[in-house]
């Protein structure tokens, strides 16, 4: 091994490659607008989260990582109203005794609460805002506006005819790796 290697001096990515200025700039540029569509995104995001509803009581008002509350469900009780409950325990009877059931096993679930209206929408916002923080750049300046200058129609035709080059390479590459494994046993 190599001494240089072993002591942090080089490592295998620091190899550098010439790149033109041209496109130097365009992925300067590129890079920057991506950091201007996640900011976008977070806008968005934090707007939708502001929009969301809760109830009283709530964790997810004052953390956005505590989860907004939900329904919640139980048995009947007289506090639902002496009628409705009456009726529920009484249809319980019935069918605990066709099924054969205890009557605390037959007995339907009744929301007792109600829990936050936005639940689903406001975990849907925190998962498109964790993802635009987590992929945007750390560092995207806007690059300095200089004048822009076209390619010539020698240097596209290149891009372009390495591009087909690449795909063609992947094709075949494809090709191989499928026929490999259809050989296995």
């Amino acid at each position: 091994m190599d001494p240089k290697q072993l002591m942090g001096f080089e490592t295998p990515g620091d190899q550098k490659v010439s790149v033109t200025v041209r496109d130097w700039e365009a992925m300067r540029r590129a890079i920057w607008r991506s950091a201007i569509a996640w900011e976008i995104v977070v806008h968005e995001a934090d707007e939708i989260l502001d929009r969301c509803k809760h109830v009283e009581g709530c964790p997810g008002i004052e953390s956005e990582t505590e989860a907004c509350l939900q329904d919640k469900y139980g048995r009947p009780q007289t506090s639902h109203g002496k009628l409705r409950a009456f009726l529920l325990v009484c249809w319980a009877v019935l069918v605990a005794l066709f099924v054969k059931r205890p009557v605390s096993d037959t007995a339907p679930q009744v929301i007792i609460s109600h829990g936050c209206p936005d639940r689903e929408i406001r975990m849907s916002a925190l998962v498109i805002l964790n993802a635009a923080r987590q992929h945007s750049p750390t560092d995207a300046t806007k690059p300095s506006d200089g004048p822009y200058f076209a390619p010539s129609r020698e240097y596209f035709s290149e891009v372009l005819s390495s591009l087909h080059a690449a795909q063609v390479e992947n094709q075949e590459l494809r090709k191989t790796q499928t026929v490999t494994i259809k050989e296995l046993p």
